[in-house]
């Protein structure tokens, strides 16, 4: 009888050592979903504010005339900056603006173009890029400025 007595006592033990594992399994698998689900909204919120850092940067190169679409000591020559830092939502980016003439090729180009002007546009990259958990991510928008008057 006491062998008996003895058998039960371990079997208990054995069977709080299994049950404790198997929450700490538990708890472990729900910590981890957890903490990828917190990632997964920090990376998306960033994402959310560049995207809107780079439409907001195209919308005012939208706004401008075309004459004074570009960026500072570029070619074409303006007063956007090509390179800024802005912090938003104690993320920091950095946007960057490329503004290039751009000669389309349906009008001839070069010497060859119907018209005579091989600058027929301008297109504009903006580029926001951040530091994240899962590395460097970055977002672009790129738009064409066209002229008023010869280039249809």
């Amino acid at each position: 009888m006491y062998r008996s007595t003895m058998h039960t006592r371990g079997s208990g033990l054995l069977e709080v050592v299994v049950a404790t594992a198997l929450l700490v399994i538990v708890f472990v698998g729900f910590f981890g979903v957890l903490l990828l689900g917190t990632r997964l909204a920090t990376d998306n919120k960033a994402h959310t504010g560049a995207t809107a850092l780079a439409l907001e940067r195209v919308e005012y190169i939208r706004s401008l005339d075309y004459n004074s679409v570009g960026t500072i000591g570029g070619t074409p020559a303006g007063s956007i900056a090509p390179s800024e830092t802005i912090t938003l939502n104690g993320v920091p980016y950095t946007r960057r603006t490329l503004i290039v003439y751009v000669d389309d090729p349906k009008d001839g180009t070069g010497g060859g173009d119907a018209n005579g002007i091989s600058n027929d546009y301008k297109r504009a990259k903006v580029e926001v890029s951040w530091s994240g958990p899962n590395g460097t991510r970055s977002v672009s928008i790129v738009t064409n400025v066209t002229p008023p008057g010869i280039e249809q």
